[in-house]
Parts: structure tokens; C-alpha cells; sequence
């Protein structure tokens, strides 16, 4: 059964959007160097967002308080700023879209609330929070309603909330969770983070403990929210305002051109690489390290290129960004590009250390030896790259929507291999999905790579079906993957829902009402989606998942 995004993205103007970002990526790589066109379209990596080569950005952390802050509120009511505050909100997503490809992240949203309110001189009381509680599920209405992004989808928006610790800031946390509980099962956005610190929320008797309570139980109940590991030691000692999600899983941090942090920073652009192909065509490890690095080379010239195309189209495009308080501190396109991120990703770790060894590397000690080793020699390119040119080089672990079974596919008519066999490749270093591993050892298995992904990186963990009497099942998840060193983690399970009588489960038959029309909610690279939206490769990857409890 059609599901109503599905319709959204079936209208004119939806297709008339489709023809012309074809036409768009055609004509680009007709444009592009010889070289990187032939990699990309034989698949040795990816160029991600080709239809905005050269032109926008990919995602953003804006500067959400100076943007409310910009213009003075009108004498109003307390509803008339408050609504006034939430239609700047909107606003802001609105127009940011427009510059960029990607996601929205907005860091410590619950707090910058709590600011603006300040500021603004809202003050915080039982009739002013009820005010607040209803626009807070208002604003979740319109994010998973307006299917205003490309005329086709809603916005992709990313809140982190958790570790404020003023009144109108744990009111926004809590009431924002209670909300997004209450909604309909099949409003999937936005991607809600939950920032865990010991000090804040993790500990019984720290001051947040009962939002995280409630985080864990919605995150029973619709696998939302995701959280942010503020304590690993892939996080620790990165203060917390500085630290934050934007998309399904960037993370940007460090700056060697400015401050550190995410508020007011972003991801420029980034090419993911498929090791497999490398695999494929040097099946010596030591041929294969060559070829790493040669592609690494390609893949990072097309970056450079990117920018100076960026560079030399000027800034009508990206307009609003320089009127407005979006990123920090910039009033040109050269410093947008030095303040953001230029990403290196990467697919199919797995089965290139498969080809490479005959082994898994979740069965053998020596194939996962391999796979550290290459993930370390590639995150030792990009650090030696951002010394060199001061630019914010990064590892990103690649979520691969679209080229799990793209590359797969390419793959498969050149070099046949039993690996393709699935029809897809694993995302970034993932254990892969039908390993049936326990969740204590996917954890540890995926631990060190967090460290080395500063881009992003995201570790899920699977569940037969939604955990509602076993939160405390949750809990214990978060605090081993913490001890390990997980940096970003997710809860997964099947979430169907019966498009008749709204029943949610994990059915093909109703249990209510025995229809069979079914919308299947599952999330593979980020954000939830509809199982009927997703890629081929996706699909496949999402019909051979194995618990990991």
C-alpha cells in the first residue's frame, strides 16, 4: 500500500524535480575531469550530492540562538512570542534547506530554548509551559507533515537534547520526548539525539535522570530517540556543548581553522570508497594497500576540486547563509569551506577483508586485525591531508543508502564474487547484519572504529521486536557501549504498522484486524523510513537482519 510520503513524492512538481536532478548529475560528470567521472561511474567510490558539485553544501549544525535573537520580538503576549520563536524555527529549516543537500542538526536544542526564553523574557510557569508543550507537538506535526523538502519529503532535522540543566530546558527535553511518544506510529522524525553524560543524566541521582528514563522508554516504544556517548573514550574530554549529531550520523568537532565544536559548522562534501572493488582487483594485501592509497588520492582530489568549484560559482546560491547567522563567522564562501568538513567515506569493510583473507573478520582475530589496519591507514591520509592544507579533512563511516547494492551490483559484472551474493555491501565497518552475533560482542567489535571515524559513525544493535516491557534492556546497552568506546548508538527493530486499525507490532497478518496492508517502518543508514522507500540493496540488507539478543 502506498504510504502518504510515498504519494507526496508521486506529484508533478516531484517529478519534474526527478527529471531535472538526472539531467543535472549527467551533465556533470560530462563536465568533471575524465578520471573522476570513470571512478565514479564504474564504482570505484562515490560522489555523493553530484547534482550540488561545486554549487552547496551537504549538511549544517546552524547557529539556531543568534538566528532567534537576530531581530528584536515585537510587544507581544507570551503566545505571541513563543509562537513567534517557533515560526522563526521553521523559518530557519526552511531556507537552510535550500542551500545545502543534507540534514539539519540543531545542538542542545532543549537548551538554546531555554536561552532564547530567557532572553526573550518568557518566564518559566504551568500556564507558559502548556503553551510550550503545544507548539512542541505542533513543531513535530509539521516536520513529519510538510513534505516541503524538494516538494517531496519532509525535512531531514537532527535535535540533541539532554544535558541542559535549566527549568525551560529540561521541560523542552522531557515534554519534547512525551510528545514524540504520544504521536502516531508512523511519524518517524525528526531523529531525536539524547546526549548521556554520567553527570547530568546516566546516574540515579543526577539532576536529568528521570528525562533519560523517559528517553529509554521511548526509544522502547518507536527507536527514537538515538544516543550520543558524551563519556566514551571516543567522546571524553570534548566539552558538551561542542559535540553534537547533524544527519544520520556526522559529527564534526575539530577545527584547524578556528574553534573547535559543531554550532555553526558543517560537512562540505564527501566521496565514499568501496573497498571491495579494491579487494577484487588485488587480491594481495599488499597490492591492495597500493590501490588504497591511490584512490584515497582520487577520492580527496575530487574533494578539492569540489571546493574550488564551490569557490569560483560565488555566493547566490548560498545567500541566505551569508545574511543570516547561520555558520560562525563567515562571510565568504572560502572561509564556509575552511570552517566545514570534507569527508572521506567508506563501504563494504567486511567483505573486502573477506576477499582479502577467505575470513570474517568477526570469526578471525587476524581478518579483524586487517580491518583495523585499514581504517587506521585511511583516517592517517585524511589527518595527514588536514595538516598539510589546513583544511578540516575527515573519516566519515558511510551510511550507504545507495551504494550498498550500486557498488554491489558494479561489482558483480566485472569480478563475481560469493560476497555479492546478498546483494549488497555492508555499510562503513558494520559486523554484518546476518552474523548473529551477541550485542555484547557487536559492541566490541565496532568500539575501535569509532575512534577512528572523527567524521561519524554510528553502531546499531538489534532486537527482535520493540523492547516495551525491557527497558532496562536498553540501559545496560548504553552503559557497555560506553564502557567500550562507542561514540553514537541506536536501537533497532521491526516496527510494523497495520495501515487499517494503526495496530504496531512485528506481523505480516494484523493481530487486530487481520489485514494484510502493512506499512513496515525500519531505519538502515540513520533515519526511519518506510521499508517500501528504500533502495534494492537496502531492502535486502533490511530481509536478512539477525537479532543480536
Amino acid at each position: 500500500m502506498a504510504s502518504e510520503n510515498a504519494a507526496a513524492r508521486n506529484n508533478f512538481v516531484s517529478r519534474i524535480y526527478q527529471y531535472g536532478i538526472d539531467a543535472a548529475k549527467k551533465n556533470l560528470l560530462q563536465e568533471l575531469p575524465k578520471k573522476y567521472t570513470d571512478y565514479h561511474e564504474k564504482g570505484y567510490f562515490h560522489i555523493h550530492d553530484l547534482e550540488a558539485y561545486g554549487k552547496v553544501y551537504n549538511c549544517s549544525m546552524p547557529t539556531l540562538r543568534d538566528y532567534l535573537i537576530e531581530k528584536p520580538l515585537r510587544d507581544q503576549t507570551i503566545a505571541g512570542k513563543i509562537n513567534t520563536i517557533f515560526f522563526r524555527i521553521k523559518t530557519m529549516i526552511a531556507k537552510v534547506a535550500l542551500c545545502q543537500t543534507g540534514g539539519i542538526g540543531l545542538s542542545d536544542f532543549d537548551d538554546i530554548i531555554s536561552q532564547v526564553f530567557r532572553i526573550f523574557d518568557i518566564e518559566y510557569n504551568n500556564s507558559n509551559t502548556q503553551i510550550v508543550s503545544d507548539y512542541l507537538y505542533s513543531f513535530l506535526e509539521w516536520i513529519n507533515t510538510n513534505n516541503e523538502r524538494y516538494c517531496r519529503e519532509p525535512y531531514y532535522i537532527t535535535l540533541n537534547i539532554g544535558v541542559s540543566t535549566t527549568d525551560w530546558g529540561r521541560f523542552v527535553a522531557n515534554e519534547l520526548l512525551v510528545s514524540f511518544e504520544k504521536m502516531p506510529p508512523e511519524f518517524t522524525r525528526p531523529n531525536i539525539v539524547f546526549k548521556v553524560s554520567r553527570e547530568i543524566n546516566y546516574e540515579s541521582d543526577t539532576i536529568n535522570h528521570s528525562i533519560f528514563k523517559m528517553a529509554l522508554r521511548c526509544t522502547a516504544k518507536k527507536m527514537i530517540p538515538t544516543y550520543l556517548l558524551l563519556d566514551s573514550s571516543t567522546n571524553r574530554g570534548i566539552p558538551k556543548e561542542q559535540i553534537g549529531i547533524m544527519g544520520c550520523r556526522t559529527r564534526v568537532v575539530q577545527n584547524i581553522n578556528g574553534d573547535n565544536g559543531c554550532v555553526g559548522r558543517g560537512n562540505i562534501a564527501n566521496v565514499s570508497i568501496n573497498l571491495p572493488r579494491q579487494a577484487l582487483e588485488n587480491r594481495s594485501i599488499s597490492d591492495f594497500f597500493l590501490s588504497l592509497d591511490q584512490i584515497m588520492e582520487v577520492a580527496h582530489d575530487t574533494l578539492l576540486y569540489r571546493a574550488d568549484m564551490m569557490r569560483n560559482a560565488g555566493t547566490d546560491d548560498l545567500s541566505y547563509i551569508f545574511k543570516h547567522p547561520i555558520w560562525r563567522n563567515v562571510q565568504s564562501v572560502n572561509e564556509l569551506i575552511q570552517q566545514g568538513t570534507l569527508s572521506i567515506g567508506f563501504i563494504g569493510l567486511s567483505e573486502a577483508v573477506e576477499i582479502l583473507t577467505e575470513q570474517k573478520p568477526f570469526d578471525s582475530p587476524e581478518a579483524y586485525d586487517l580491518s583495523l589496519t585499514i581504517v587506521q591507514r585511511m583516517r592517517n591520509y585524511v589527518d595527514k591531508h588536514r595538516e598539510k592544507e589546513k583544511l578540516n579533512y575527515s573519516l566519515l563511516a558511510s551510511p550507504g543508502e545507495l551504494i550498498s547494492g550500486r557498488f554491489c551490483l558494479l561489482d558483480q559484472r566485472v569480478f563475481p564474487h560469493h560476497v555479492q551474493d546478498k546483494g549488497f555491501y555492508t555499510n562503513s565497518f558494520h559486523m554484518e547484519v546476518d552474523a548473529a552475533k551477541s550485542v555484547f560482542d557487536k559492541i566490541k567489535y565496532e568500539a575501535p572504529f569509532h575512534q577512528l571515524c572523527n567524521g561519524g559513525a554510528i553502531t546499531y544493535v538489534e532486537f527482535y521486536s520493540a523492547p516495551i516491557e525491557n527497558i532496562k534492556s536498553i540501559q545496560d546497552i548504553v552503559s557497555f557501549a560506553i564502557e567500550k568506546g562507542i561514540s553514537y548508538l541506536g536501537i533497532n527493530y521491526p516496527m510494523d504498522i497495520c495501515t487499517s486499525c494503526s495496530c504496531v507490532g512485528t506481523f505480516d497478518e494484523c493481530p487486530q484486524c487481520h489485514s494484510n496492508e502493512v506499512k513496515r517502518i525500519r531505519r538502515v543508514s540513520g533515519y526511519l523510513e518506510d521499508l517500501s522507500h528504500f533502495t534494492k540493496g537496502k531492502t535486502s540488507e533490511a530481509e536478512r537482519r539477525k537479532s543480536n539478543i
